[in-house]
């Protein structure tokens, strides 16, 4: 039994000492295990989703969404965002590896509006680099775009253009993520 812990041990230590060796086997391993993670992130995300209908079905989605929420924050503050040079170039091009923080997002934006712990959590990865602006702005539109049932946005995004009469409100949120003022066009008419 002591031999079992002791060998769980090294194994750990060694995948965390191996961490900064980038062309090392060792380095090469913790890289894999980091995608495995994301991948299991986004096949309980998906999974769940695709799964035949069940009582409470849309609850259950709620706490799966939550608990992938606090999975990626996690993730990021251990690791930091991810990304090719953390994940190596083979397991970034992985469909689970690069949707899993979108789509945790995405169903997630709540947890940025309305919080803003998470919301300056995400905003300092903006400022550091290690998020695109346009990248939170679509992730925060998706909670208006939701709230309005697809009628508004707040910054502009793919979900949509912000109501012209929240053109001060919007080029302000704009502001705080560091991205440009919206052009008039880029508007529209709401009543």
């Amino acid at each position: 039994m002591q031999k079992k812990i002791l060998l769980i041990i090294f194994f750990t230590n060694c995948a965390f000492y191996g961490q900064n060796a980038d062309n090392s086997i060792m380095g090469q391993n913790v890289k894999d295990s980091l995608a495995s993670e994301l991948c299991q992130i986004y096949g309980l995300d998906q999974g769940i989703r695709n799964s035949p209908g069940f009582n409470n079905k849309m609850l259950f989605i709620k706490h799966i969404d939550t608990f992938n929420f606090k999975r990626i924050i996690l993730f990021i503050e251990k690791f930091g965002m991810p990304n090719e040079k953390l994940l190596g170039k083979e397991n970034y091009k992985q469909e689970c590896v690069q949707s899993a923080f979108g789509a945790v997002m995405l169903h997630n934006p709540h947890m940025l509006v309305n919080d803003k712990k998470n919301f300056d959590f995400f905003l300092k990865l903006v400022k550091e680099g290690e998020l695109k602006a346009q990248t939170l702005a679509l992730i925060l539109d998706k909670y208006y775009w939701v709230k309005t049932h697809g009628e508004s946005v707040l910054y502009g995004s793919q979900f949509g253009k912000p109501c012209l009469k929240q053109r001060k409100i919007t080029d302000s949120a704009r502001a705080v993520l560091g991205l440009r003022p919206l052009k008039l066009e880029d508007f529209k008419e709401c009543n």
